[in-house]
């Protein structure tokens, strides 16, 4: 059985949509606006709320499938296990990488508090926990830090971007590092991501 979870970044769907689509009754928002959009979004509960709701049917799904000594839950890490959020406000959710560099090596945004619940039920589960993220090495050991001041602390891998590997899209690089998971073993009964890069191209 195969569960995908989707935790939406509400900006890039108001974005899509409005840039991209042909129906003349609908407007193209204004860059201000859509940013306002996602701090109410986040700031009004709504995305904790929404969270909660996911999560509570992830549960609720694993909790009736058959688990193995090998089954596997891989995790995301920004916007997923760990909130860029108030970093992001800060510079008007945008992207400067030397910015984004800075903020990962300080190694201090705050776990989602319902993917940390979700990774609590696992842990109890004794459900092996992955983490596969996008970050490339120079900041892996401020990641590794990060997660486990968040309470992350019992996990088998964290598998992260070698520089030889910068160049490869993100779906490509996480299908490959999931089949490696599986080649060792692991049963990949779900993948938590808020890209689809993290719930496309197999052992989802």
């Amino acid at each position: 059985m195969r569960k995908l979870i989707f935790l939406s970044i509400i900006l890039a769907a108001l974005l899509f949509i409005s840039c991209t689509s042909t129906n003349p009754t609908l407007q193209i928002m204004n860059l201000g606006a859509a940013k306002n959009a996602v701090q109410a979004y986040y700031e009004s509960g709504a995305f904790d709320r929404e969270c909660s709701r996911i999560i509570d049917d992830a549960i609720d799904q694993i909790d009736g499938i058959n688990l193995s000594g090998k089954s596997a839950v891989v995790f995301d890490i920004d916007e997923t296990a760990l909130s860029n959020y108030e970093y992001t406000k800060e510079i008007g959710f945008g992207y400067v990488y030397k910015l984004w560099n800075e903020w990962q090596q300080k190694g201090i945004a705050p776990a989602i508090k319902d993917t940390k619940r979700f990774y609590d039920y696992l842990v109890l589960k004794n459900i092996h926990v992955i983490f596969i993220t996008g970050r490339y090495a120079e900041v892996g050991e401020a990641t590794k830090r990060n997660l486990i001041e968040q309470g992350y602390v019992k996990f088998d891998t964290l598998i992260i971007r070698s520089d030889s590997e910068r160049k490869i899209l993100a779906a490509e690089w996480k299908a490959a590092k999931r089949e490696e998971l599986v080649s060792k073993g692991y049963n990949i009964i779900a993948c938590i991501g808020d890209q689809w890069s993290d719930l496309v191209g197999g052992n989802t």
